[in-house]
């Protein structure tokens, strides 16, 4: 404890002069900051066992059906998306099915869970704490002014003087609450565990213009342990949305680990096809390979670079070294002999909300003009995404097919898009169009949202169909 002394003790001392206060209390702030909060960053690479690494292969559920793949989608829109993900969870909770004479929840057969922005919150909660999202997630995050509480964290004194660093910023700050109030100081160590779905948070990489997915696959890139790092911060990471916040930094360790130097990449820059996705990635990965020139990696919200990251993560050359076809980095080639079914809901809270200048007349201002283009650009990226995510399934499906003999089972994708406009009635839609994008929702509108999911579910022509082809 540091106790202040009287102006008269110094002055008894002969220590009164005005300079020598100011060294001491120069002195007393520099203790101060010494204690203060300090940025988490990641951990070099360990030599640890292969199957303790933070890997789809190495976290599957295994209870689950072998001819059934389950992906879920959740998209961005802070709170908004938060609820309708929630609610995406629990409707598949409550759908009970049959496969192969075995009743199960059809939650229980979700394989992965990609997410960004609002939507990692909730993908990270199931991931962590599994059928507990049920009993606490509402009350401890969705119902509660999580941007109030945030930004009186940030008002704090003794946070603003932690804020005074350059290697502490308001991102840092914010993955501290989460992790202290939400994610309870879990690490990637805990997350999938126990027959729970891979998650699979995704944030837009600065440096290269990419989305950064946390897999350990990418961290391999960095020579860095994913399952050391908080995922609070990871959570962080995905929705920090650039002017609001800050980004958040990761090393690039300098160092000359085997598990960056991966053939894929250099197959693909010898080959040299600009049309091909492998080489596309692999000409931005290229550039961790030298640290000296890129020794810190900076996150903002993976919605920068794909609101729906659905092309990123499960379709990425990263996730599957470089063999997406095959879909390396999930399943042994005998593994995706088996598989027959697919399922792929996107749980996408996108909306398409009137801005008041608009409504009124008036000249929108700097902020709203870049608010309405950044929402311009992210509007036609979503819609485009989806059908270049649908494509991208079919064509796996179609490349698998092909390979199988004649008579053999052949892969369906059932691809189910649950948007608000799908609500029928114009003034509903319009209502729900209108829920802002922010961390702090009423409870009648985290109520409205939640609900939604289940009605667009059960609409939905291609999911139920493919509910009658369940084996």
């Amino acid at each position: 404890m540091i106790s202040v002394r009287s102006n008269e003790e110094w002055q008894s001392e002969g220590r009164g002069n005005p300079v020598h206060k100011i060294l001491i209390m120069a002195g007393l702030i520099a203790f101060a900051l010494s204690g203060c909060a300090a940025r988490h960053w990641n951990d070099p690479i360990r030599d640890n066992a292969a199957n303790y690494k933070y890997r789809l292969s190495n976290r599957q559920a295994p209870k689950n059906a072998k001819d059934v793949f389950f992906i879920l989608v959740f998209s961005g829109g802070g709170m908004r998306s938060a609820a309708f993900s929630y609610g995406t969870l629990k409707v598949l909770k409550n759908t009970e099915v049959t496969i192969h004479g075995t009743k199960r929840r059809l939650l229980d057969e979700v394989d992965v869970i990609s997410s960004v922005s609002g939507g990692s919150y909730t993908a990270a909660y199931y991931g962590l704490f599994g059928k507990r999202i049920f009993k606490d997630y509402a009350t401890k995050f969705l119902r509660r002014d999580v941007e109030g509480a945030m930004l009186s964290a940030l008002a704090s004194p003794a946070n603003l003087l932690s804020l005074t660093s350059s290697h502490y910023n308001r991102s840092d700050l914010t993955a501290t609450w989460l992790n202290d109030n939400i994610f309870e100081h879990k690490n990637f160590a805990a997350m999938s565990r126990n027959g729970l779905p891979y998650i699979i948070l995704n944030a837009s990489d600065l440096n290269t213009g990419m989305t950064f997915s946390f897999v350990q696959q990418q961290f391999d890139f960095l020579c860095s342990d994913l399952n050391t790092y908080p995922v609070a911060n990871a959570v962080m990471a995905s929705s920090a949305v650039p002017g609001v916040f800050a980004p958040i930094s990761l090393h690039n360790f300098d160092k000359n680990c085997a598990q960056r130097r991966q053939p894929w990449i250099f197959q693909a820059l010898n080959d040299g096809s600009e049309k091909s996705r492998n080489y596309e990635v692999a000409r931005e990965l290229e550039r961790h390979f030298q640290p000296g020139n890129m020794p810190t990696i900076r996150l903002v919200d993976g919605g920068v670079t794909d609101n729906l990251d659905v092309r990123g993560s499960i379709m990425s050359p990263v996730l599957h070294y470089g063999h997406v076809m095959q879909m390396a980095g999930a399943f042994t080639p005998g593994e995706l002999d088996q598989i027959v079914d697919v399922l792929v809901i996107v749980a996408n809270a996108q909306v398409y909300t009137p801005y008041e200048w608009s409504k009124t007349g008036k000249e929108p201002g700097i902020i709203d003009t870049i608010t309405a283009a950044f929402d311009a650009s992210l509007n036609l990226l979503n819609s485009k995404t989806i059908q270049q995510a649908n494509k991208n399934f079919q064509a796996w499906a179609d490349a698998i097919n092909s390979r199988r003999a004649p008579r053999a089972a052949k892969v369906q994708v059932h691809f189910v898009s649950l948007t608000f406009d799908g609500i029928a009635d114009p003034a509903e839609r319009e209502k729900f169009n209108a829920i802002p994008t922010n961390l702090a929702l009423t409870s009648d509108q985290v109520t409205d949202v939640t609900a939604l999911a289940p009605r667009l579910l059960n609409q939905s022509l291609e999911f139920n169909k493919f509910l009658l082809t369940l084996p």
